[in-house]
């Protein structure tokens, strides 16, 4: 089900309990996860643009309001002046779009001019949501903890998602958690 033959993919660490936010925060801070993210969304490329990411406002304000380097991010806002509220307009690297529609078809056009297959969609809980009808491919990475007071959460993976593909089992010393990266495919 890809988008004009882009794949679309989902990219999230969630806890036990599916938490992936509180307070527009990450729950944890997991370098090796940090890490995972960054070599996910980003593909080395002639292209300048090595990767394209969508996500939501709040997402993009949880990352200190800056696109991401190398990367070109599409942020949905409904705020029509948004773009002018962050002072995005006129940038390359950073596009406000009104709806996830807008957001995946001029995504999959810039992917297709910069050569990548791959649109990551990256947060947050309601994007992540409204995108998993498009959505072919999701990364997550399993945080073993369960967050009480966690306030955003991943939506329940619909049944056509299998996992394909599973890490071992990780610690992440600062933080005392245990971790592993999963690949969830749909199933042809």
């Amino acid at each position: 089900m890809s988008y004009a033959h882009t794949e679309v993919a989902q990219i999230a660490a969630i806890s036990s309990n599916r938490c992936i936010g509180k307070n527009n925060e990450l729950p944890w801070h997991i370098s090796a996860d940090l890490q995972h993210f960054k070599q996910m969304t980003t593909r080395q490329n002639d292209s300048g643009i090595q990767g394209i990411v969508i996500m939501g406002r709040k997402t993009f304000e949880s990352m200190g309001s800056k696109p991401l380097p190398k990367r070109v991010s599409f942020i949905i806002s409904t705020q029509m002046d948004y773009a002018e509220q962050k002072g995005l307009v006129g940038k390359d690297n950073a596009h406000v779009v009104h709806n996830l529609d807008d957001a995946l078809t001029q995504a999959a056009s810039l992917a297709h001019g910069a050569h990548l297959d791959t649109i990551w969609v990256i947060g947050g809980e309601r994007v992540f949501n409204d995108a998993l009808m498009y959505t072919d491919r999701i990364e997550l990475t399993h945080v073993n903890t369960d967050i009480a007071d966690g306030d955003a959460f991943y939506p329940e993976l619909p049944e056509r998602f299998k996992a394909v593909k599973e890490s071992e089992q990780m610690h992440d010393d600062k933080s005392a958690l245990s971790f592993k990266f999963v690949t969830y495919k749909v199933e042809a």
